[in-house]
């Protein structure tokens, strides 16, 4: 019964937010396969969102032209049915709104944490955390829709390293692989093989020394810039990662 709610409940949330927008198709893409990729990105990536979330606004931006805003009330445990699967992400934006993740959820390490405090205290009710350490899976995951979209997002993203040669030789030799599900996994079986300070050369979300902050927009959000380029043992920062806006802060051990 309470499964049955839920579904009913997500459903239902569905159903009141089309009727806010126009009914497009979009590169022969139906609008119930659209919004099933968006879907699929929370399914793949629960994990990268915040916790405790009680409103979810995702703006879906068709190809042509047309703007489709969704809005999804409730906890952020709810989960999808087997309906949504095998789907690929197909450029979405998502806008969250909630508590976001605790410092304590971020699981980092001793300079990200008190860089990530240091931050809070400054701004403790504009600064919602949306990312801290992460799998070698998690990564995964959160890189494979960009593939999808771009087989040249890994190389055009990160810094140039061994480690980033390594994923990109992955992904072109590996042209049948086109699901996000496909790609993470082949993805994950390169980073697997990395020690800790590989794995650091690539991403230091793996090794706990790195935090994503929902970007905000205004003077508050041109404060808060500021204010994480003067963060403690800061390695790098930037506010924008692959075309999407990502504000991404990194740290020294």
């Amino acid at each position: 019964m309470a499964s049955s709610t839920k579904s009913a409940a997500r459903k239902s949330a569905v159903r009141k937010s089309i009727t806010r927008a126009p009914n497009v198709r979009a590169s022969g893409k139906s609008l119930a396969q659209e919004l099933s990729e968006v879907l699929d990105v929370v399914r793949l990536h629960a994990a990268s969102f915040p916790s405790r979330t009680v409103r979810t606004r995702i703006t879906l931006s068709l190809d042509s032209g047309a703007r489709l805003d969704l809005e999804f009330s409730g906890a952020s445990d709810v989960e999808f049915g087997p309906e949504f699967n095998e789907h690929i992400c197909v450029g979405q934006e998502f806008v969250l709104e909630g508590p976001g993740k605790s410092i304590d959820d971020l699981d980092l390490g001793a300079s990200g944490r008190a860089a990530a405090q240091n931050l809070l205290d400054q701004f403790p009710d504009e600064v919602k955390f949306t990312s801290g350490r992460r799998t070698i899976a998690s990564q995964a995951s959160a890189m494979a829709p960009n593939v999808v979209k771009n087989r040249k997002w890994i190389q055009e993203t990160y810094k140039d390293t061994p480690q980033r040669a390594a994923l990109q030789k992955w992904v072109d030799d590996h042209p049948d692989a086109t699901t996000a599900s496909a790609i993470a996994a082949g993805l994950e079986s390169v980073m697997n093989k990395w020690t800790l300070d590989q794995q650091r050369n690539f991403s230091r979300h793996i090794s706990g020394d790195a935090f994503d902050v929902q970007p905000v927009a205004g003077d508050t959000g041109k404060k808060i810039k500021e204010a994480i380029g003067k963060l403690p043992k800061l390695h790098w920062h930037t506010f924008e990662e692959g075309g999407l806006e990502i504000w991404h802060a990194q740290f020294n051990p």
